[in-house]
């Protein structure tokens, strides 16, 4: 239940047993490569690095990308309750996925899936570049004329745009108009108007006219400049044959016909939808042998000698020497202890009931190789925060039964699996808490909602030991007891990863020495807000100033010079540098009030539905329904609000206030070299 203790492991082979040791280590999966050039850096002149080809798994790879493109596009794969709350990978068994490389004919389907994207590409372009005339057409649609005749004519241009009614009027009384020039106003439904005429049918004056307008070819350019100066804005007669609307109803039924063609390209996707899973578990195969094949990278050779090394958990170490004696009877092992120079990724082994909160730790970073995994110090306090802040018996039970069920359909799904397992916890937690503060949908038990002397208010009154609402103070000094408590718990595990270090003065002056003046510290502000009986109050004082003294003394012994570590010492007690601090004790610990602040939340906002519900109640016939149907949706939506606040809450306190005690992050994780695909998972089926 820690951190693996980890080997270096260096394998040295013949030339020719390169590949076929490297399908042998990917197969155990329990050595984690690295760049053999930077661990043996004085081996870099003899050793030389092997090229490497990935052109066959990036041509399947890219036959697979085509067809599952387009089964995305045409045939998107309907997700179930699991995978619409998180990504579920594929589950990949390896018989299968040997039998496809062997049989399943990929080429066949790719050549047919290349030919059905050329045909929708074709038809995409097509479509395309009707609607994009359809479009230009659009403003043209009740065009009275044939525009065949009118851009036939010789002796007369035309020129068509729109303007606004200010500016015809404008443009009518202008003396500069040349000679010969005429217009026509259209409007939009194609009726021509007397150019005395400003109102249109509906009575109301058009904000902007249509105009076709006639001249003369050598008065082209003046009629432009003096319509451009009034601002008309020229539409571009389309060549075209026949009106306008003709050649749009053409354009409608091209559409119409692109459409069924399309129809029929996604009807032959859908067909091979069937192959999905096929496609799917070659994809990943595929992308695991290119990784396999760059894997050689990480190693080197000489003339006759192959180089790989890496890193190996010491209980799998006796499996690489048996795979090497049986496998690879010409091949050298040498197994080396690490040293505080190699990056050492890292490794948890955890029993089953605590590996659920390794997630959590996950999400803040991994614990450095040479401190301690703190899951199994953080599950009890995780668990205590998640219950008080969600505290509800029925939640409770909904969150059980839920987790249960993902459970059920994500067991070969790690990740998922745990994190279900983790709500699992969490969900008999809440109920635990709901009993004690009393929390059942809020107040749903009682007698104004379930009647009189109801069996559930009886036995909820029975067993309650304490209501955040009728007392709060009283859970508030509870919730900050807890912060306190925390917060010594924090600085206990800072002792211990010292220890674990081997650093003693740490252990002492960073942890014990906080561990005496803190709770002195409490007993002294403690005074001003109760009494405290004066033997208690006394102690206190000798804890404080004994450990304060002892921290002054001790917090600046990296600097040199009496006085600079004196002044170091004592600015450490407020928190300024040093391991910790007065401030940070005090601001940490007023944190745990948010466990009140959520207790009340959930109870509240819950005791406000029902109060609602309850005032349908009494609407005849219909009224009971409707507190039933209010009820139900009210309590799922206050469910899933605190569900979350909860869990992001309780994470908070661990993240913030108490990883910050003794936590340090930063290492990378062990990834042997094995099966690797970002999309799925290497499961046997039983």
């Amino acid at each position: 239940m820690a951190i693996d203790i980890m080997k270096k492991a260096t394998v040295l082979c013949p030339l020719t047993s390169t590949k076929q040791l490297l399908k042998s280590l990917h197969a155990e999966g329990i050595i984690e490569l690295v760049d053999v050039m930077e661990r043996y850096e004085e081996a870099r002149d003899a050793l030389s690095r092997p090229s490497v080809s990935t052109a066959d798994c990036d041509d399947e790879l890219q036959k697979l990308s085509l067809i599952i493109g387009l089964l995305n596009t045409f045939a998107p794969e309907e997700k179930s309750f699991i995978q619409g709350l998180a990504p579920v990978p594929l589950l990949v068994d390896p018989d299968e996925l040997n039998q496809l490389y062997q049989q399943f004919p990929l080429q066949k389907h790719y050549e047919h899936a290349l030919d059905l994207d050329g045909e929708y590409r074709k038809i995409e372009r097509a479509h395309g570049a009707t609607e994009n005339r359809l479009a230009e057409l659009a403003p043209l649609a009740h065009f009275p004329y044939a525009l065949e005749q009118l851009t036939r004519l010789q002796e007369v241009r035309l020129i068509l745009g729109s303007i606004s009614l200010k500016n015809l009027n404008t443009l009518k009384q202008t003396p500069e108009k040349p000679a010969g020039m005429h217009w026509e106003e259209i409007d939009p439904q194609g009726a021509v108007h007397d150019n005395s005429d400003p109102k249109n049918k509906a009575g109301k004056a058009p904000e902007v006219v249509w105009l076709l307008v006639a001249v003369l070819p050598d008065a082209e350019t003046d009629a432009r400049q003096v319509l451009n100066a009034h601002g008309f804005l020229e539409i571009a007669l389309p060549q075209i044959s026949g009106t306008v609307a003709e050649q749009i109803r053409s354009l409608e039924e091209d559409l119409v016909v692109q459409k069924q063609k399309l129809e029929n390209v996604a009807g032959q996707v859908r067909e091979m939808a069937q192959y999905r899973h096929e496609f799917l578990v070659l994809r990943a195969g595929w992308e695991d042998r290119k990784k396999l094949k760059l894997s050689r990278l990480q190693s080197a050779h000489g003339e006759y000698v192959q180089v790989l090394t890496g890193f190996i958990r010491a209980t799998d170490s006796p499996r690489l020497e048996e795979m090497l004696r049986h496998d690879f009877s010409e091949a050298s092992l040498l197994l080396e202890d690490v040293t505080d120079e190699d990056a050492v990724p890292v490794s948890i082994t955890l029993p089953k009931l605590v590996r659920p909160v390794q997630l959590l730790v996950d999400l803040f970073g991994r614990p450095t190789y040479e401190t301690f995994d703190p899951s199994p110090f953080i599950m009890p306090t995780f668990l205590l925060f998640f219950g008080i802040c969600f505290s509800d018996v029925a939640y409770g039970a909904m969150l059980s039964l839920l987790s249960l069920y993902i459970m059920k359909k994500t067991k070969p799904y790690v990740g998922i699996y745990n994190f279900a397992k983790l709500l699992l916890y969490g969900g008999l937690s809440t109920m635990f808490f709901g009993f004690v503060l009393g929390g059942f949908f809020g107040d749903l038990y009682m007698p104004q909602y379930m009647g009189e002397n109801n069996l559930l208010y009886r036995f909820m009154s029975s067993v309650q030991i304490i209501s955040p609402l009728d007392k709060p103070i009283a859970v508030l000094l509870i919730s900050l007891a807890i912060g306190m408590a925390n917060q010594f718990y924090g600085i206990g595990l800072q002792m211990y990863s010292s220890m674990l270090r081997g650093d003693k003065k740490a252990v002492l002056y960073d942890g014990l020495l906080w561990l005496v003046a803190l709770p002195g510290f409490v007993l002294i502000i403690g005074k001003m807000f109760a009494p405290v009986p004066a033997p208690l109050f006394y102690l206190g004082m000798l804890l404080f100033f004994g450990g304060a003294i002892g921290l002054v003394l001790t917090q600046g012994r990296e600097n040199e010079g009496l006085v600079q570590r004196f002044l170091t010492g004592l600015v450490s007690l407020y928190g300024i540098v040093g391991s910790y601090g007065i401030t940070a004790f005090i601001g940490d610990t007023m944190s745990y009030c948010r466990l009140l602040a959520l207790a009340l939340t959930t109870g509240i906002v819950a005791l406000s539905f029902n109060m609602m519900a309850g005032l349908l109640r009494p609407i005849p016939y219909v009224g009971f329904i409707l507190f039933i149907v209010v009820l139900i949706a009210a309590h799922v939506f206050n469910f899933f609000i605190n569900v979350l606040g909860a869990f992001v809450h309780s994470m908070r306190l661990i993240f913030v206030e108490f990883f910050g005690r003794f936590y340090a992050s930063g290492s990378k994780t062990f990834t042997p070299l094995g099966f690797n695909s970002k999309t799925a998972v290497l499961y046997k089926k039983q």
